[in-house]
């Protein structure tokens, strides 16, 4: 199972077109794609902050890992579900309809840079300059919705801007905030 997460999110990564018709074409049941994806990714983030927080870091104790680790998960899960929710609430003004789970495996799959850079940098800590990459989930999310949802030319642009945007602040305003509070 851990072979077919870091798969598809390399795939995704290396070649979003034919990764996203792939997708598409893949008949996956809620359940299916909690459980075999979304919240293996996050148990694979949990872990990684936890060991990056525990012997990665400078000052590093159980304290620290145990901050990072629901810091870390809280981000991304939340980040997750408001992205999913928002993107349905809009999903009729670029005439689409609205169907959650259709825009929570969307939001998911569209955030694979961002869970690669969650699984990565709990270990490079000071290379914060890696979070440049999380720019190219505009590509992953452009691609996206052209094979996902077959949105026409004159407002795949639209979608792809609020989508991408979504993928990224939503998180990192919850990790923001939550980095305020910890410390």
């Amino acid at each position: 199972m851990l072979k077919e997460i870091f798969l598809t999110i390399i795939h995704l990564i290396t070649s979003p077109q034919p990764a996203w018709k792939d997708i598409a074409s893949q008949e996956e049941d809620h359940q299916e794609f909690l459980n075999r994806f979304l919240f293996p990714v996050f148990g694979i983030i949990a872990l990684t902050s936890f060991i990056g927080g525990l012997w990665f870091t400078r000052d590093g104790s159980l304290e620290i890992a145990l901050k990072r680790t629901i810091v870390n998960v809280v981000t991304v899960y939340g980040g997750y579900f408001i992205a999913s929710y928002i993107l349905n609430e809009t999903a009729p003004r670029f005439g689409l309809e609205k169907h959650l789970f259709t825009y929570q495996r969307f939001v998911g799959y569209s955030s694979v840079v961002l869970y690669a850079l969650y699984m990565i940098l709990p270990f490079l800590s000071d290379f914060f300059i890696l979070w440049l990459f999380a720019i190219y989930t505009f590509y992953i999310v452009y691609v996206g919705t052209e094979k996902y949802f077959g949105l026409p030319d004159d407002r795949t642009m639209n979608f792809s801007v609020l989508a991408t945007l979504l993928v990224l602040v939503v998180p990192g305003a919850i990790n923001a905030v939550l980095m305020f509070l910890v410390k």
